[in-house]
């Protein structure tokens, strides 16, 4: 049995790349400092010592396919029914066969390799369910991540959509750029209780945070090193500020 496999959310039809229609390539299939976003992605995971990797398909997938070949394995979602079906679709590949599963976003490619080791050496020193990266945005509403919920002894409780936010949520600083290792039998045990009653109607990935709290599981978070790390390429011109980003690291 491995001891991770990476899965990289990737479906998505990228409409705000294409002043909101359907764009003709997926999202992470843009260039990005001379490689596709997904490239940067399955690099940083790589880099991470991770050789395992699981692209969760939808949109155009074929080309995706076609990029990759048999470098790593895939997942189709038919259905954008939200993050945490997506997830949803890999059980039967990764079941079994890995012990914790690292889950992150195809378009948040910006995480340095040295971030992603901590969390690694965190989770395995500490042995939790969970373990998050997060991000402190000065203005986090801007950047409409879902916030990071702490109790008053400071331990992470849950993940609230800004959408779903309350007026004192939504001045948490604390947010969740969606970079998570997860216990792998824990995980498909308890991915089936998620729910979609939320602002969405979707299957939300971070509701697994809850669930684990209220097993008195055990969370641990740490924040990336800078705010860039934290930045998802959804348009136009947050792909040219990811471009800054690479080129300010040389």
């Amino acid at each position: 049995m491995d001891k991770y496999a990476a899965v990289i959310l990737a479906a998505g039809k990228g409409t705000r790349m294409n002043e909101g229609l359907a764009s003709p390539i997926p999202k992470i299939m843009f260039e990005l400092n001379g490689k596709l976003i997904i490239d940067w992605s399955v690099k940083l995971i790589r880099d991470a010592g991770i050789d395992k990797v699981v692209l969760i398909v939808g949109y155009k997938k074929e080309m995706i396919e076609e990029h990759f070949g048999d470098k790593v394995e895939y997942a189709e979602q038919t259905q954008q029914l939200g993050t945490g079906h997506a997830v949803m679709m890999v059980e039967n590949i990764l079941k079994d066969k890995v012990e914790n599963i690292i889950i992150f976003y195809g378009d948040n490619c910006l995480y340095k390799s040295e971030s992603v080791k901590r969390l690694i050496d965190l989770y395995e020193k500490e042995k939790p369910t969970i373990a998050i990266l997060t991000v402190k945005f000065d203005d986090p509403v801007f950047w409409a991540f879902g916030r990071i919920l702490r109790d008053e002894k400071g331990e992470v409780i849950g993940i609230r959509e800004q959408k779903d936010c309350s007026e004192d949520e939504l001045e948490i600083k604390e947010s969740n750029p969606g970079f998570y290792i997860v216990d792998a039998a824990w995980l498909w045990e308890n991915l089936k209780k998620i729910n979609n009653q939320n602002a969405q109607g979707e299957y939300y990935l971070t509701d697994i945070i809850e669930l684990a709290k209220a097993q008195n599981k055990r969370i641990i978070a740490t924040p990336v090193s800078e705010e860039a790390e934290a930045l998802g390429i959804n348009n136009p011109d947050q792909l040219k500020e990811a471009e800054k980003v690479l080129q300010s690291r040389g």
